[in-house]
């Protein structure tokens, strides 16, 4: 490792959340080119999948109105419409988001991560090498995101069960009425996997990171060591999590107030780019974030 390299990486150890942000923001702007470029080519297909499923949720409102009367079925009739709307919204778009997500999606955080990684290590960025790293990495990223796939599948699972069975048990012994103890679960449970579903979400992120980063550390085996490196740091993952969601939720919302009010059609891809270059600073606050986590004395690999 390289005296310059060695500093760096000492300077940027143990930041702080606002300290991330603004090394995040001079990362993209040392390399605007690059990384428009990879918002462009690599993330707009996930943004243009998601402004679709808005569109066909505002247009066609009874594609979600099936799934509504499916799960309101399945939880035994409980009535609660708003949950089971919003529930149903988040399936359709994950439904069409889907594609996108594993394949342009994940070639774009590797992109990312590694023009990131290549900043701090000193080495010129070159467009060609960029992409040929992205196509070695995305089966790892791939596998990485199956298994965080994986446990938020359980944790969704035993939140559905919860508020399947605790209703009926509380109504069988006489505690309360099924109504009510549907909402008491799902007041309790909620909150639980709301705590633990933003934990996982931080984790998977950084996990993404070490995948492309650390090339004998992808999958399951990822989200273990980003756990580790995350110890002590898990406020400032946090914070630095909710400041991307509301990066995304805002863009999200102007697009539905302009699809409400008509949209021209220059627009569109305005949105497409403005959600695109927001997925691109999440990855790159979390790569900034990751050697923040990392000790200064690793070796490169």
């Amino acid at each position: 490792m390289s005296r310059r390299t060695t500093q760096v990486l000492e300077s940027i150890h143990l930041m702080s959340t606002a300290q991330i942000v603004r090394a995040a923001v001079r990362i993209t702007l040392l390399h605007p080119t690059h990384f428009h470029s990879i918002s462009i080519f690599l993330f707009s297909p996930l943004s243009i999948s998601l402004f679709i499923s808005h569109f066909l949720i505002h247009h066609f409102p009874q594609i979600p109105s099936s799934a509504v009367k499916t799960i309101d079925h399945s939880l035994g009739h409980q009535g609660v419409l708003p949950l089971l709307k919003l529930l149903s919204k988040t399936l359709v778009h994950i439904i069409i988001c889907f594609p996108s997500t594993i394949t342009f999606s994940l070639l774009g955080r590797a992109a990312t991560v590694q023009a990131v990684s290549d900043g701090y290590h000193g080495i010129n960025l070159d467009r060609r090498r960029l992409l040929m790293r992205s196509g070695l990495t995305w089966v790892k990223l791939l596998h990485t995101s199956f298994w965080e796939f994986v446990i938020v599948l359980g944790l969704f699972g035993a939140l559905m069960a919860s508020l399947a069975t605790v209703p009926n048990i509380l109504f069988a012994f006489g505690i309360c009425s099924k109504a009510s103890g549907f909402l008491s679960v799902l007041g309790f449970a909620g909150i639980a996997f709301c705590v633990v579903f933003a934990h996982v979400m931080v984790v998977g992120n950084l996990a993404k990171v070490v995948s492309v980063v650390e090339s004998e550390c992808y999958g399951f085996d990822s989200l273990v060591k980003a756990k580790r490196l995350m110890e002590g740091r898990r406020h400032t993952a946090l914070v630095m999590a909710l400041l991307s969601n509301v990066g995304f939720r805002l863009v999200e919302c102007l697009f539905e107030f302009r699809m409400c009010r008509g949209m021209s059609m220059w627009e569109g891809p305005l949105l497409v780019s403005m959600y695109s270059l927001v997925l691109v600073f999440d990855t790159v606050i979390n790569a900034v974030f990751y050697y923040a986590c990392k000790p200064p004395d690793f070796s490169i690999l």
